[in-house]
This record gives structure tokens, C-alpha cells and sequence, in this order.
């Protein structure tokens, strides 16, 4: 009985299959701990993108909070200034010693800060009182303003051609730009907010025009955060004139 030899090419096929199952089983090794590696990656991309949301979350609850303040500050300014004019003016003379009948006093308004005029009568309302910061939708001291004002109009100026007027500050869109294009959208849906609230409280449609000004005709400068809370507002005028 003959023993079959292995020739010298099948010893060397033979190593070949060998070094060539080793390698394979050698760049699966890598290949997972690549994936394992980019897993791990991911895992912590997504962690810190969820601690950027949350920073920018934190971000515009400070911002909200500096505009705030700044109002405040800007109230206490007038105020401050209004005490100071109220000292300096010269002391009331003397009653007349003559009874005098005054005249008849004009009917009572409801809302303060009507300012009336020969062809129209006008209320400003600060945006920061109807809206939140950044914002086109009433709050509740918003809805307090417009209540007092829609009286006013109801009971003084009936079936007068109404307009109402939207502005903001000239800072651009920055922490709600997913919500609003520009300052002249923003205007436009707050000066509709406003629009809406009088129409539901009984003021008729075909008398109220609503105009979006966004932050053109700044009533003040906006180089200081005093003057951007006065030009962020939304100003009701009534039409005197055109009533006639």
C-alpha cells in the first residue's frame, strides 16, 4: 500500500488558505472595533448637541430676563424724571376769592394715555406689556389694556374708521427667527393680535384697518435698551375726521 505525498505547490496552497484565513479573521477584528469606536462617537455627538439645545434654551430665558430689567429701568427713569418736573414747577396760585362754575368736564375715558388731536385721537400700548419677548400672542395684562381701550371705543369713538399700528426696535430677528421672517412680521402679527381682540370684543370689522410698521418711525433711539422698550408698541388711532 502506497502513502500519496503532498506535492510542493499544495503545501504552499495550503499556507496560503492559512495566512489567508488568519488575515480575514484579523480585518474583522478592526472593523468592529471601528464600529464599536463610531458608535461610541455618535453616542457623544448626540449628548452634546442636547447640551447645546439646553444652553440655548438657558441663553434666551437670561436674555428675556435682561429685557425685563431693562424695562423696569426704563420705568423708574420716567417716573424719576416726572417727580423731578413736578418739584421744580412753581406752586398752584391762590384760589380766587370770586366762586367760579367750571366748565363742563369732558366725558371720562377709560384708558389712559389717549392723546387727542384735531383729525384723530391716539393710545399707544408698549409691546412689552401685550406680549412676551418675542411673542405675538396677548397676555393677560395685554388683554387688561386692550379691555379698557375697546370700552373707550365702543362708547366714545362708535363706528369711527380705526387703524392699528405694529412696530418693533430695529434689532433683528435672532432668538424666535424660526417663528417670525423679520421685525416686519412681527409687527404684522402683533398689530393682527390686536386687530383680533377688538373685533371679538365687539368692535365692527369694516371700521379696522391693521398696518405692520416693523421697526420704521422709531419714536426713540434704539441705541439704548430704554429707547428700543418705547419703540417696540402698538399704537390705535381713531380717525376724527373721517367720521364727518
Amino acid at each position: 500500500m502506497t502513502r500519496s505525498r503532498l506535492t510542493p505547490l499544495a503545501v504552499a496552497l495550503l499556507g496560503v488558505c492559512f495566512m489567508t484565513v488568519g488575515c480575514c479573521e484579523k480585518e474583522q477584528r478592526e472593523i468592529a472595533a471601528l464600529y464599536a469606536e463610531k458608535n461610541q462617537l455618535l453616542e457623544q455627538n448626540q449628548q452634546l448637541q442636547e447640551q447645546i439645545a439646553q444652553a440655548a434654551e438657558r441663553e434666551a430665558e437670561l436674555f428675556g430676563q435682561v429685557d425685563t430689567r431693562d424695562n423696569q429701568i426704563a420705568h423708574m427713569d420716567a417716573t424719576v424724571q416726572k417727580l423731578r418736573a413736578q418739584a421744580a414747577a412753581p406752586p398752584p396760585p391762590a384760589p380766587s376769592p370770586q366762586p367760579q362754575i367750571p366748565p363742563p368736564a369732558p366725558p371720562a375715558l377709560t384708558a389712559k394715555g389717549w392723546e387727542q388731536g384735531t383729525f384723530a385721537d391716539k393710545i399707544t400700548v408698549g409691546s412689552d406689556i401685550l406680549f412676551a419677548p418675542g411673542r405675538a400672542t396677548l397676555t393677560k395684562a395685554g388683554r387688561r389694556a386692550l379691555g379698557a381701550i375697546t370700552r373707550d371705543l365702543k362708547r366714545f369713538y362708535a363706528e369711527m374708521p380705526v387703524r392699528v399700528y405694529g412696530y418693533t426696535d430695529s434689532d433683528p430677528i435672532k432668538k424666535t427667527k424660526k417663528l417670525w421672517k423679520d421685525n416686519l412680521d412681527l409687527s404684522a402679527n402683533r398689530a393682527m393680535a390686536v386687530t383680533r381682540y377688538l373685533l371679538a370684543n365687539g368692535i365692527e370689522a369694516q371700521n379696522v384697518e391693521t398696518i405692520a410698521m416693523g421697526a420704521t418711525n422709531p419714536i426713540s433711539s434704539n441705541a439704548a435698551p430704554s429707547g428700543k422698550a418705547k419703540n417696540r408698541r402698538v399704537e390705535i388711532m381713531v380717525l376724527k375726521a373721517a367720521s364727518k
